[in-house]
């Protein structure tokens, strides 16, 4: 039995030895492809190792260490969040209440604690909660906004950006009246799109990621490959990871699709993902207010995005909403 880093795990190509986490779980078995998204994969386990590590006795006992480990962190609930604990920003102009938009982003923020931690399986299950919280709860406070501005979470990027895109995504898949299954994918995938971000952020060996496989392109694949295979979701789900940068002319990444060959869900999450990054400043284009990322979105137009899609969000909300973004915050 010996320890082994994910730097030395970097060197090899193809995993010579069964791989082990604390709780004496086998993690990945000889003979396995490392490709980056598995090494970035293996780095939220804070320790791995070449053979099993413990008796029979020592398996039950670190195995419920991990566990309590677990059930620590996932000890809260929405209804249960004290909003005072968690600092930051509230959009003043927002038809969700202050108090929802501090502990939905606080919420979010625990979750994500969770997966940092590889505790993959309590995550999904706090991110299904959230998905009925926004389904039943917030597109009700939401109610039939009509301005952009008023359903977007203002502040930090990292927990405002999925939670944007994913109660857009929801209220277009509402408008066109999907399923509720349908609507309910949506919405997780929205809170999941970027994951591949975050395991790449959380790891520290983005060096060995070539030139091609960097954050901007890979992210993308690592995402649908933790959410498909490390846990377990839907294949809708992950494809709509997997697709959202997928342009409607072919011209996005990461397999260069186009039109009808992009699942619906990516297509959707694909304007929801702009125009959030668009009002958060985060594209090359500037924007001050809703009015001005709608004008963005138009010029844009079809050549990115399906004209379904486009034209649905573009309907939800009043053209005319000029009040600068940064003049919302409180």
């Amino acid at each position: 039995m010996r320890v082994i880093t994910t730097k030395e795990l970097s060197t090899y190509k193809i995993l010579p030895f069964d791989l082990y986490n604390e709780s004496n779980h086998k993690v990945l078995s000889a003979g396995e492809v490392l490709t980056p998204g598995k090494l970035i994969m293996l780095k939220n386990y804070p320790k791995l190792f070449t053979e099993e590590i413990f008796s029979d006795n020592e398996k039950g006992g670190k195995a419920s260490s991990g566990r309590a480990n677990a059930k620590k962190l996932a000890n809260f609930s929405y209804d249960t969040l004290d909003a005072t604990e968690f600092e930051t920003v509230i959009n003043r102009e927002g038809s969700l209440r202050s108090e929802a938009q501090v502990k939905l982003k606080y919420y979010y923020r625990k979750t994500m604690d969770l997966f940092s931690q590889g505790f993959y399986e309590e995550g999904i299950l706090k991110l299904n909660s959230l998905v009925t919280i926004i389904i039943s709860d917030v597109f009700k406070q939401l109610g039939k906004s009509k301005k952009g501005s008023q359903v977007r979470f203002l502040g930090e990027y990292e927990i405002c950006h999925p939670l944007n895109v994913a109660i857009i995504s929801g209220l277009i898949a509402k408008k066109l009246e999907y399923t509720t299954l349908s609507i309910e994918q949506v919405v997780l995938a929205g809170l999941l799109h970027d994951i591949g971000k975050f395991l790449i952020k959380n790891s520290d060996i983005s060096p060995i990621l070539t030139i091609h496989e960097d954050e901007v392109t890979e992210h993308a694949r690592l995402g649908y490959d933790l959410i498909k295979n490390e846990l377990g979701l839907d294949e809708v789900v992950a494809k709509a990871a997997l697709e959202h940068h997928e342009n409607n002319d072919g011209s996005g990444y990461p397999q260069g699709l186009s039109s009808d060959y992009i699942s619906e869900l990516a297509q959707i999450i694909n304007v929801a993902n702009y125009y959030d990054n668009l009002a958060c400043n985060r594209t090359p284009t500037p924007v001050l207010s809703n009015r001005d990322a709608l004008r963005a979105m138009l010029e844009v137009g079809t050549k990115r995005f399906s004209a379904r899609m486009l034209y649905t969000f573009i309907h939800m909300f009043n053209y005319d909403d000029h009040k600068e973004f940064n003049d919302m915050i409180l």
